[in-house]
């Protein structure tokens, strides 16, 4: 395929440059400007005016003014107000029937935007419909309303939109050149103006070669391949044809997803590049700033709202160190949301600021959420723009601090950015305020909206490859020009006009065809290239599957395939390494290495020097903390919660225990997820407590299936005191005290069955710490017992209570092998059969409160049997001596230092789950289930 040139755009600027009144309009203002620089080359000229290489967009807002010579053209912005204005207006007394429905009306503002997209289009919807001769249905009355109103807007205020100008066009002298105005979006709204116009000059793209160029299409398997070919192909233009990196361009469709891709491979290789696609301003976490503001003013300074407002580390907070605090706070005491309360509305962190979990930070966070909330409040609230920057200055000074060394100065400049466009908004309010369009719902919303939709492009000093957008540079001359993604929904385009009304109202009024204009930019990027373009593509992408274009000839580069192009991967030295290691051999190892492959090459080098010992240094800093946290005067103090958290994995254990890991989590919930079960636990331990105190024993009436009403009020009393005196925050006791009626039935209903179970029991003793000391043992146990009741004949029931029957243990015994059993009941047995003064235990059971359901496990009590009986007594007796096994081998581990997950059978399956994964792999450079 001969590559076409780029000899219309060319010969256009050389047979007119001289003529000073010339004028060449450019689809974009990146072809615009390369333009000039490239005109420099080939025309002769020793300087050229740059407002003579123009973009479509700035020619239409300053040159098309058709027979309005003396008005203004419109900011697009005043189209935005206008819409709002509509908006509000329809609001307040509604006009719009089938735009937006009438019972809509009041909380219709996302209509705005789309509103304001309409309105350029409404004259050729206006001329068209009168020329069908069509009845107007509601839809058409209400565009017919805001054609008239906006018309009236531009009458009064001496505007003219140049979307609704028509012939004749009125030049003031100049010649206009025009390229290829067929790829505009918006060139069929203007078309009629400008082709009737003797000053304008069109240049398209030629007929004849719509019919005889169809540029390759290199196919891969996938984007890695795709990708990774377009590095090769580039250092191979680079090294071999000498091709500036600034003088390289690739376009890709969707920047957004195949940026950071691209951005890596090309890293990767050592190629310089600029990403040049333009973001809203509202997207970087330093332009968010506005509308993280009006999060935390529209959700009442909600937890979340704060939380993303303080935590935004790119904005150069006075005291990070409080906003921290401030965060910590909310989620220590579960500040969620504010909320009615009586017809009273609560706000949340000033009510948790009066019963705090922890006073300590009160103090301080009182005065900076009050002044955060008022600075806050008097910006969202502004009534006009002006009002609204005097506002953020007084909050950026209280505080924000510019001189802080680590504020980058990109940051400033998006910041400026956004201070300057709201100095536009004040521009336009001046200029029109005395039209009453500026009056909208809000002026701080609208300028948040407004953010959203202009564009950023930051001014990297870097120079080399250009990534950009594709359709922005068609026509930019770079000397090689590469297109990623160039599949048949990837470049595909294809215009609508009047796109805003359904597709039979379309054709009724002549819009019976789509404009595809898909060839049309595939041929300006092959004949604008000086030297050579490349569209590839993958059968599997990023999002999916996809094919080459239709107007693409297919080059497939995929595994089994004919390959009809050169391999741009010979010598790749990352495939030449690979290859060396694979088969053990130094002939093909590269000599040349990029800088990421060196550094893991030496790092690997660095790691295969060791032998995966830990240095005794750090032997000695974990067995202090070891030493710390479990044993006591030379024995390893041991627990039962210990020994299940060891025996699940050693090195959990060890993140766990020894280092108290634990993930880091911000978010604030209003209960975590054991509060209800510690309640409920400390509910029945001033139950029996009290039961204690007054001798009274479990009772439960046969006859009415239900305990005394002493025993119910005790409860109702012990709820109450229990939700009270838990260690939750101000609102998550308001939360349990809202419930109470329904914990007061579930914990009746539970000690019901339980006195059924145990009638006349009374209590012996409730949360009581035991140890168990034994001189011949390198260990001592340390227990808490929930309950021991004891029966009239004296014999002790031995209850540990779990919050649901899920939290009981399935598997009770030891099952003879290697396995761990549940240590909790034959540890607690035993050390309470073994203190000084003995007690003697005749039953264990747990007893889960929610489902009112007793598992026993051990019992020589008559009427405390399981439903099974069998040899459970023996097999518990079994598994107690498996227990202290265990717990001898654990005390041997811990003072041996000795955390391998070989201690264990671990499945490598468990620790997909395991919360400490990642950093076990980092830890121990090693699969988590391999020593």
């Amino acid at each position: 395929m001969n590559k076409p040139d780029d000899t219309l755009i060319r010969n256009c600027i050389k047979n007119n440059i001289k003529n000073l009144n010339s004028v060449f309009v450019f689809p974009t203002q990146i072809c615009a400007s390369m333009w000039v620089d490239k005109a420099l080359e080939f025309s002769g000229n020793q300087c050229i005016a740059l407002e003579r290489f123009v973009a479509w967009d700035d020619f239409k807002g300053s040159s098309i003014r058709s027979q309005h010579q003396d008005k203004n053209s419109i900011p697009a912005t005043m189209r935005d107000i206008f819409a709002e204005n509509i908006v509000l207006a329809n609001s307040k007394a509604p006009f719009l029937k089938n735009i937006i429905v009438e019972k809509f009306s009041k909380s219709a503002s996302g209509f705005a935007s789309w509103i304001s997209n309409v309105l350029p289009s409404l004259s050729m919807w206006k001329n068209n419909f009168e020329k069908s001769g069509a009845d107007a249905d509601d839809e058409d009355k209400d565009f017919l309303e805001l054609y008239n109103r906006y018309k009236k807007f531009l009458d009064d205020n001496n505007l003219f939109d140049p979307a609704w100008e028509t012939p004749p066009f009125n030049s003031d002298g100049k010649k206009y050149f025009i390229f290829f105005p067929e790829i505009l979006m918006d060139y069929a709204e203007y078309k009629t103006i400008l082709e009737s116009s003797p000053d304008i000059e069109l240049i398209s793209i030629p007929e004849e070669m719509k019919e005889t160029v169809s540029p390759y299409g290199h196919f891969y398997s996938n984007t890695r391949n795709e990708l990774k070919d377009v590095c090769h192909y580039l250092w191979k233009m680079h090294e071999e044809k000498n091709i500036p990196w600034n003088k390289i361009a690739i376009s890709v469709p969707d920047l957004d997803t195949y940026g950071p891709y691209l951005a890596r491979d090309l890293d990767i290789y050592e190629i310089p590049h600029v990403q040049k696609n333009g973001k809203p301003l509202s997207s970087s976490g330093i332009g968010s700033l506005f509308s993280q503001l009006l999060g935390c003013y529209s959700e009442k300074f909600s937890y979340d709202s704060l939380k993303t407002l303080l935590l935004n580390k790119e904005l150069p907070w006075v005291e990070p160190e409080v906003n921290n605090m401030m965060i910590q706070f909310g989620r220590e005491n579960n500040c969620i949301c504010s909320y009615e309360y009586n017809d009273n509305q609560i706000d949340v962190w000033e009510e948790s600021f009066k019963y705090p979990v922890d006073s300590k930070s009160v103090e301080r966070l009182i005065p900076f959420y009050r002044k955060l909330k008022s600075a806050v409040t008097k910006i969202i609230e502004s009534k006009t723009f002006e009002e609204i920057r005097t506002n953020y200055f007084s909050f950026r000074e209280k505080f924000f601090d510019f001189t802080n060394d680590n504020f980058p100065e990109e940051n400033e400049k998006i910041l400026s950015r956004c201070v300057s466009e709201l100095g536009t908004l004040i521009d336009l309010e001046s200029d029109f305020k005395q039209t009453g369009i500026f009056e909208i719902g809000s002026p701080y919303s609208f300028f948040c909206s407004y953010l959203d939709g202009k564009m950023y492009v930051p001014q990297n000093a870097s120079n080399g490859v250009q990534v950009l957008p594709y359709r922005t540079a068609g026509c930019a001359p770079f000397d090689v020009h590469v297109i990623v993604d160039a599949s048949q929904s990837g470049i595909s385009v294809v215009y609508k006009q009047l796109s805003f009304l359904r597709d039979d109202k379309r054709r009724r009024l002549g819009f019976t065809d789509d404009s595809n204009i898909t060839q049309n930019f595939i041929l300006l990027y092959a004949m604008n290239s000086q030297q050579e373009v490349l569209f590839n593509c993958s059968e599997k992408t990023i999002e999916g599957y996809s094919f080459t274009n239709s107007y693409l000839t297919q080059l497939d580069h995929r595994p089994g395939k004919n390959k009809n192009t050169d391999d741009f991967a010979v010598n790749d030295s990352y495939v030449c390494e690979r290859d060396s290691y694979l088969n053990n051999s130094k002939e093909n190892f590269p000599l040349k290495l990029y800088r990421a492959e060196k550094a893991g090459f030496e790092k690997w080098l660095l790691m295969s020097n060791k032998d995966g010992t830990m240095s005794e240094n750090s032997l000695e800093l974990i067995s202090e903390k070891v030493r710390k946290r479990f044993v006591s005067d030379g024995k390893v103090k041991v627990s039962v919660t210990d020994m299940k958290s060891f025996y699940g994995c050693p090195r959990s254990f060890l993140f766990k225990k020894v280092y108290k890991l634990e993930q880091s989590d911000s978010a604030a919930t209003l209960v975590n997820q054991y509060a209800i079960g510690n309640v409920n636990h400390l509910i029945l331990e001033l139950f029996f407590k009290e039961l204690r105190t007054r001798n009274m024993a479990l009772e439960y009436d046969e006859a009415t299936a239900s305990i005394p009403e002493l025993h119910k009020k005790i409860l109702v009393e012990s709820v109450y005191n229990g939700i009270l005196q838990s260690e939750y925050s101000h609102l998550s006791k308001q939360l349990f005290l809202t419930t109470r009626t329904a914990i007061e039935t579930s914990i009746i209903d539970s000690v019901t069955v339980l006195s059924q179970n145990f009638n006349g029991y009374k209590v012996f003793q409730v949360e009581e710490t035991y140890e168990l000391h034994n001189e011949e043992k390198k260990y001592f146990f340390k227990s808490k017992v929930d309950c021991l009741l004891s029966s009239p004949d004296g014999e002790l029931a031995l209850i540990d209570f779990k919050t649901t029957e899920n939290s009981v243990p399935k598997n009770l015994y030891w099952d003879g092998e290697e396995s761990v059993p549940d240590f909790q009941l034959p540890v607690y047995k035993y050390v309470l059969e073994n203190q000084d003064k003995p007690l003697k235990i005749d039953a264990c059971c747990f007893y889960s409160i929610r489902e009112c359901g007793l598992k026993i496990a051990y019992s020589k009590i008559e009427n405390i049997q399981p439903t099974r009986k069998s040899d459970f007594n023996e097999k518990f007796e079994m598994t107690t001596g498996r227990c202290l096994s265990l717990a001898e081998d654990y005390a041997e581990y811990v003072l041996n230092m000795d955390f391998s997950p070989s201690i264990i059978n671990l499945d490598p399956s468990d620790c997909t789950s395991c919360e400490f994964k990642s950093v076990c792999r980092r830890t121990f450079a090693v699969s988590p289930c391999r020593d």
